[in-house]
């Protein structure tokens, strides 16, 4: 596609179009569409560098048993890569019809409900306020990227110099505002319905009614993709580079829990032959024991030879 220009529509500045969903202004870091503005343009703060990133891995890497005792000594950093990923964040406030009106009120109880959101039942009708994060880039939605939930708390307004400053890369939005609009909008109706499920104790669905707020803003993440090696292999790990997450990790798994996955194997496989000789006196019971043992055996198999362990879920620091 031939380069062409579109005004930012907040400088005036001409911004180079090479036909991306989303643009962001070089000079005013303002993101816009070919309709225009899009909302607010926010990014996460860059509090941790590559050193420190993984010396806070290895420190977490040893909370998880698997891991060699000699890891931090032992473990390389690679490379890490600082990458800004891109999400709609979205403030989504008003009534959501989750029903039938229900013919008694629960107590008010905040103190239980997660920061920064309220419900009040009212005739049929939940109250709510959510933050909702849709990732704005197809290729995360799959993997851990696609899991992180943001707010516009502590960020601060987009600037090319502090990706520049940080050495980041940007990676550019390629779902559109309004295809996001709708999934959040789903995204909110959702997490009000799986709220009043917990707390009846019933399927409870919820659909909006009134949306009375519907803010949305653009916020780039700063996430450090790494990889470092252990004895010669090289594994990979995410975290988050402004609270220092982990997102996802791979983490070799010491000799020791090997030989003794080995050793269960084999004591699973003898008993279960023992328990194939002995089939005489009680045919069926051996057969079932021999069956379960067998399957114990490969599982053991298995883990003794498993190298590595993949962590997939976040972990605080």
């Amino acid at each position: 596609m031939a380069t062409r220009t579109l005004p930012c529509p907040y400088c005036g500045a001409d911004v180079e179009w090479h036909g991306e969903v989303v643009l962001t202004c070089p000079y005013c870091g303002t993101a816009f569409t070919k309709g225009g503005e899009i909302g607010e343009h926010l990014m996460g703060s860059v509090n941790y560098d590559p050193g420190s990133i993984f010396d806070v891995f290895k420190r977490w890497a040893l909370r998880i048993p698997e891991t060699p005792n000699d890891f931090v000594e032992a473990a390389r950093l690679g490379t890490c890569r600082l990458e800004f990923h891109p999400y709609w964040v979205y403030v989504v406030r008003g009534a959501f019809r989750c029903g039938e009106p229900y013919a008694f009120l629960l107590p008010s109880m905040p103190t239980l409900l997660p920061p920064g959101e309220s419900f009040a039942l009212a005739g049929g009708l939940e109250e709510a306020s959510v933050v909702v994060t849709i990732p704005a880039c197809r290729r995360d939605r799959e993997g851990p990227l696609g899991r992180i939930k943001l707010s516009p708390a502590g960020k601060v307004y987009f600037s090319y110099r502090r990706v520049a400053q940080a050495g980041g890369a940007l990676i550019n939005p390629d779902v559109p505002p309004e295809e996001a609009d709708g999934e959040a909008l789903a995204a909110a109706a959702e997490y009000v319905g799986e709220v009043l499920t917990r707390r009846y104790g019933r399927p409870t669905p919820a659909e909006p009614a009134e949306v009375k707020e519907f803010t949305r803003r653009l916020v780039h993440h700063p996430v450090y993709s790494c990889t470092y090696e252990y004895q010669g292999r090289t594994y990979r790990f995410l975290a988050d580079a402004s609270d220092s997450r982990i997102l996802h990790a791979e983490i070799p798994v010491e000799a020791k829990f090997r030989y003794a996955a080995s050793a269960a194997a084999a004591v699973s496989f003898g008993l279960a032959v023992s328990a194939l000789l002995a089939a005489g006196a009680a045919p069926v019971f051996s057969l079932v024991s021999a069956t379960g043992l067998s399957a114990t055996g490969l599982y053991c198999i298995y883990r003794a030879a498993r190298r590595t362990i993949v962590k997939r879920e976040f972990y605080a620091t």
